[in-house]
């Protein structure tokens, strides 16, 4: 189980700040805070702390976390004056990863809300106002908005669901006007109180890229919590290329790992052997079974108040 300040204090020591990052004593305290995690974002990190900036009217903080990139693209965050204010900048020597780059951002954050969004997005005016209207709700844990692709404005994601036993997942189409639950929402956006955060967990350990979502999704389902897409808030998000891949040993972990965690019986199975004919899937079960798996199912099982046939049944999910 991650505990609450492992991962700051783990990475304190690496953290640099621009010298007009930290927020004048006279300007209110933030009500949101933003946790961007930037690997190799060229000026797209830049064209989203503007479209941030250009779309929130309320007081925010925002966090990036330079998860070891190798290109500039958090030069400008370094210069005096910065062209962006309240702007945290964490660099990381080394890739850790994206789950461990929210965690670190998140542990630095300073306002009751926790938005974690993708250093790759532009989000369009009034997406956070109806993000946090819904997010009042009692029991909503995690709320989102509809992605749409910068590059093909006409595709969108209105929430996820598991689409195979790979635990792929696939997007969902929109259900209407007003909010509703869905399975899953993608770390394109993501809101969601700083204290339901916390207590359920944070996100879990993964590695490089991707299922953090998916993971968080699913245990704020299993933990008594609900899932809403908002379909009228939207964020357009670019998709990312090479060399934003990920090798099989990671994909099989992070996909081994949520199911460990959420799914047991037949239906695990059935996923471990969808997963098995795939290349270094042995290597992946060894470095699964030497992390923390065991604690951290403990863990989620001693909390939730559903299990993972529950979840399937729910949303009609065959896996």
């Amino acid at each position: 189980m991650i505990e609450p300040d492992s991962a700051g204090s783990k990475a304190d020591g690496c953290a640099r700040q621009p010298q007009n990052t930290a927020m004048p004593s006279s300007q209110p305290a933030p009500e949101v805070t933003i946790v961007l995690p930037a690997y190799n974002e060229g000026l797209r990190l830049c064209e989203t702390l503007a479209a941030i900036r250009d779309t929130v009217n309320i007081s925010y903080q925002t966090i990036v976390v330079n998860d070891g990139s190798t290109d500039s693209c958090c030069d400008f965050l370094r210069m005096d004056p910065s062209a962006f204010e309240d702007v945290l900048l964490v660099d990381l020597p080394n890739r850790q990863g994206v789950a461990y780059a929210r965690n670190l951002g998140a542990s630095h954050a300073q306002a009751p809300i926790l938005i974690a969004m993708d250093a790759h997005c532009l989000p369009r005016p009034g997406w956070l106002q109806q993000l946090l209207h819904e997010l009042q709700h009692p029991g909503v844990g995690i709320v989102a908005p509809q992605i749409s692709s910068v590059e093909c404005p006409s595709a969108t994601a209105f929430g996820l669901t598991i689409r195979d036993r790979e635990l792929g997942v696939g997007w969902l189409h929109r259900q209407g006007n007003k909010p509703y639950p869905v399975p899953m929402a993608g770390c394109a956006c993501i809101a969601m109180t700083r204290e339901f955060f916390e207590a359920v967990g944070r996100f879990d350990v993964f590695r490089s890229y991707g299922m953090e979502d998916v993971e968080l999704c699913i245990r704020c389902w299993l933990l008594g919590y609900s899932v809403m897409m908002v379909p009228e808030a939207v964020v357009a998000h670019w998709f990312k290329k090479e060399p934003f891949s990920v090798g099989w040993h990671d994909f099989l972990y992070n996909r081994m790992r949520t199911a460990v965690l959420h799914f047991d019986g037949d239906r695990l199975e059935r996923i471990l052997t969808s997963l098995k004919s795939k290349p270094a899937f042995a290597d992946a079960v060894t470095t699964l079974f030497a992390s923390d798996i065991w604690t951290r199912r403990q863990f989620v099982r001693e909390s939730r108040m559903h299990d993972g046939e529950w979840f399937c049944k729910k949303f009609g999910i065959n896996l």
